[in-house]
């Protein structure tokens, strides 16, 4: 496409930038008080390139890494684009050459087999690393002080998943960062990988188990004791995404499931509870133990909020 579409996921607030910058001294409303002093990170998708396909979506944008330091009552402003193999393969050819949301089949041939992921999601601060993470693909290390891309992050090539959610979780009293990577094995497959750094950085526990079906795992949940994983019935298909269709669609006939283990127990001690038909969530709110039990807080919808996966599975409703 030679502009971008006039659809909601590049219009009003989803419009592209597509502006790098640093801006010193924000004008700042009132004032800001002096024990506020850091760093606030932000992720947000930008789309460098106008799309291959005009009904592509506002999650394929770019990563871009933004920061607001903050210090003695002033603010400064940055933002710069995540480096990620795609982004460098676009700007070289100064178009898109990667196809619809998460379907490989649809790219460019030129771009066969690299890295799609666009590390546009979430950043991620760990052991003294940053991160900007998309749940496709390995996250990408970013330099907190001059936001420039180091690389893409696989524990020293230990980490075996192909993925890394945008979603883990850190102990804050232990330090060790809990995380997971859905479709691990390779595109479609049922994989995930529960994986465990230490306060270090280090890789110290990667087991894989099968989910009951390839399922969009966006969040889970770790307790003082449990590791919780929710599958809700949107899927993937391998066929459907040869056939040029989209990665997920929403199966409303199909049960959702909740798996629970040991925190640092083995996955074969995983638990699967069925759930109701249809129904789904993206973001967990919290989970903690009562003894034996498990308490999850989440908001659950009927079915999958997003239009453009409730539609692939034939489900058509208003937004309100």
């Amino acid at each position: 496409m030679g502009a971008f579409p006039t659809t909601i996921h590049f219009t009003g607030l989803n419009t592209p930038v597509r502006t790098e910058c640093a801006i010193r001294d924000l004008e700042v409303i009132g004032t800001i008080p002096p024990e506020i002093s850091g760093a606030f990170f932000r992720a947000v998708p930008d789309p460098a390139h106008p799309p291959m396909f005009a009904d592509d979506i506002v999650l394929s944008g770019d990563g871009m890494i933004s920061r607001f330091l903050i210090a003695d009552g002033y603010v400064d402003y940055d933002i710069r684009y995540v480096r990620t193999e795609r982004y460098m393969l676009e700007r070289e050819a100064r178009r898109a050459l990667f196809g619809r949301y998460r379907n490989p089949f649809t790219d460019d041939p030129a771009v066969a087999g690299r890295d799609r992921t666009v590390a546009n999601t979430t950043p991620v601060w760990h052991a003294g690393r940053l991160f900007m993470t998309k749940e496709d693909g390995l996250a990408y290390e970013i330099d907190p002080v001059s936001l420039e891309t180091i690389g893409r992050w696989d524990y020293y090539g230990a980490l075996r998943s192909e993925t890394f959610t945008a979603h883990p979780r850190v102990d804050p009293a232990t330090g060790e960062m809990f995380f997971f990577g859905y479709e691990a094995g390779g595109l479609c497959s049922r994989d995930i990988a529960y994986c465990i750094a230490d306060r270090d950085g280090k890789l110290v526990s990667e087991q894989w188990f099968e989910a009951p079906y390839c399922a969009s795992v966006h969040d889970f949940a770790i307790t003082e004791t449990r590791a919780v994983f929710p599958i809700f019935p949107t899927t993937a298909d391998l066929d459907r995404l040869k056939a040029g269709g989209p990665h997920w669609a929403h199966q409303q006939e199909l049960e959702s499931w909740i798996g629970i283990m040991p925190r640092y127990g083995k996955t074969d001690e995983m638990r699967w509870f069925r759930g109701p038909k249809g129904v789904s969530a993206f973001h967990l709110v919290n989970a903690f133990d009562e003894g034996d039990l498990v308490h999850l807080d989440l908001c659950l919808t009927d079915t999958n909020a997003f239009a453009f996966m409730r539609e692939a599975g034939g489900i058509h409703r208003m937004p309100w």
